[in-house]
C-alpha cells in the first residue's frame, strides 16, 4: 500500500496549475480535484491545500496524506508522504520526491506527461471536491 500511495504521490506532483499572476503557482489546484491516471488504466485522487499539506487516495481507494512545496525557484513540486499511523514499528519514515515543474493549470485542464519514474501519466484537475 505504501509504495502505491507513494508512487501516486511522485507521480501527481510533476504536474503544474495555474495561479493568479503574481501569485501562487499552485492556486489552481486549490478546492478542486487531481486525477492522474497511469498506463495501466489506475487513477489516483490529490486534494492539494495552500498550507503545504495534501491528502489523496489510490486506485484502490488508500488514503494517504503529506505535505508539499515548489522548490528550485518554483521549477520542481517536491512531497513527502505522511507515515500512517497504522505501519509497522520498524517502517522507514517516507522519503521527499521531486518531480519537474510544469505550471500553470487550471480547472477543466487535461494533458499528458511523465511521472517521476519517466512513466506516461494523464493529469486532469477537476472543478471541486
Amino acid at each position: 500500500m505504501r509504495k502505491i500511495a507513494l508512487w501516486g504521490v511522485s507521480a501527481l506532483f510533476a504536474m503544474g496549475f495555474a495561479g493568479a499572476a503574481m501569485a501562487d503557482d499552485m492556486a489552481g489546484a486549490y478546492g478542486n480535484t487531481v486525477i492522474v491516471t497511469n498506463a495501466k488504466g489506475e487513477s489516483y485522487k490529490l486534494w492539494i491545500k495552500d498550507d503545504g499539506t495534501f491528502s489523496g487516495e489510490s486506485a484502490k481507494g488508500e488514503k494517504f496524506t503529506g505535505k508539499w512545496a515548489l522548490k528550485e525557484n518554483n521549477t520542481k513540486y517536491c512531497s513527502t508522504a505522511d507515515l500512517p499511523a497504522d505501519a509497522p514499528k520498524d517502517t522507514p519514515a517516507p522519503k521527499e520526491t521531486c518531480s519537474e515543474f510544469k505550471g500553470p493549470h487550471k480547472a477543466g485542464d487535461k494533458w499528458e506527461q511523465n511521472d517521476a519514474e519517466g512513466q506516461p501519466i494523464t493529469v486532469e484537475i477537476k472543478a471541486g471536491m
